[in-house]
């Protein structure tokens, strides 16, 4: 006990020596419990049968601190699913081509799979849930360590399993680089010059200004209005998604931001740069950030919603590094819409519900956007 103490001393006085002020408060208020994971570190160090490692060790501990808040958007990033997250967030990844969320059960549920991607080309199918990666279990993992699994260097083998209406699949699929992601596609509807269709798979860094790409080519070509494609977008970078309704949204709040002390940050637009008749179609894959932009548009008398409920993911993460190339990421705070309505587990409720019927081949939710859309001219 006494060297578990002394151990204990010389960690504290450690920290007070290399931290801030505020940490060193944090660490005399909270001492009988850093007292304890000291304690099970020096017990572990001199009585374990086997020799264990210690970054291990502190990595689990961390781990396990997280995974008890109960919250599955919270958890530990390991440095190779930190650097996944961080390429996926900046729009230059690479990996297998699909896109994936996580469902209200905690599933990794792929939304799509790229055009002529090597998922795609393997037969890996929106709807598939995937259970495994190589042969490991992803079942009871966050979507960024399941999506760490699936990249590796260009050219490379994987294996990816997946539930397909309760039959067990297993793909072997090439990684392949994949660039900067094209998270932006649009054109003018065939047989509708006037209407301007765009979709958005997800948002990343490069979402807006390719965005505004896609918008200033079509205005060559000419349209009289807008459809917005955000169905199973399942969100990403939340300043993305702000830029974009900017671009529609004549003056007032876009979103505010609620952390967990109260305080509120709200995002206002000034000018609408784009005035035109908007639709805007959503599924119950519409979530986070794509939620953002539908309640803005929605709430601001912009755009008409066509679709079915949204997912309903009203929570904020924030990244928190720490000095090793792993980081924590926490659910640090809500959004409400610009009226201030909280749609965390609820989601939004669409001005006209459509369903897409399984056994219909055509987009019966596109086809009612676009007669929606046709009034308004």
């Amino acid at each position: 006990m006494k060297e578990s103490i002394k151990l204990l001393r010389n960690i504290l006085l450690a920290f007070c020596c290399i931290t801030t002020l505020t940490f060193g408060v944090f660490v005399a208020a909270n001492f009988s419990h850093v007292q304890k994971i000291a304690q099970t570190l020096v017990w572990i160090e001199n009585s374990y049968l086997w020799e264990a490692d210690k970054e291990t060790l502190i990595d689990g501990a961390i781990r396990g601190m997280l995974d008890s808040l109960g919250d599955k958007y919270t958890a530990y990033m390991d440095e190779a699913t930190l650097t996944s997250l961080m390429e996926h967030v900046s729009g230059n990844v690479y990996g297998i081509g699909v896109y994936v969320a996580l469902d209200d059960t905690g599933r990794i549920v792929v939304l799509d799979a790229i055009p002529e991607s090597p998922a795609a080309e393997a037969g890996i199918q929106s709807e598939d849930v995937i259970i495994a990666v190589d042969g490991k279990s992803v079942l009871g993992n966050t979507l960024d360590e399941t999506v760490a699994l699936m990249r590796g260097l260009p050219d490379t083998m994987v294996d990816i399993t997946v539930d397909r209406k309760g039959v067990a699949k297993t793909f072997t699929v090439a990684r392949y680089e994949l660039g900067t992601t094209e998270t932006v596609t649009g054109g003018i509807l065939e047989d509708q010059p006037d209407i301007a269709y765009i979709h958005i798979t997800e948002f990343s860094e490069q979402t807006a200004v390719q965005f505004a790409q896609v918008v200033n080519e079509l205005i060559q070509s000419g349209f009289a209005g807008m459809i917005l494609d955000l169905r199973d977008n399942g969100g990403g970078e939340v300043n993305a998604c702000i830029e974009i309704a900017r671009v529609f949204v004549p003056e007032g709040p876009i979103v505010h931001l609620v952390k967990g002390d109260g305080t509120v940050d709200t995002k206002h637009a000034t000018k609408a740069q784009l005035e035109i008749p908007l639709v805007v179609l959503v599924n119950g894959n519409t979530a986070s950030a794509s939620e953002i932009l539908s309640a803005a548009l929605k709430e601001s008398g912009v755009a008409t919603i066509v679709g079915t409920q949204t997912f309903g993911k009203g929570l904020v993460q924030g990244i928190y590094f720490y000095h090793d190339d792993t980081a924590a990421k926490i659910t640090d705070g809500t959004y409400l819409t610009p009226l201030k309505n909280d749609i965390h587990g609820v989601g939004i409720t669409p001005d006209v519900i459509v369903e897409q019927p399984e056994d219909v081949a055509y987009d019966v939710q596109l086809e009612k956007a676009i007669s929606v859309l046709e009034r308004k001219f």
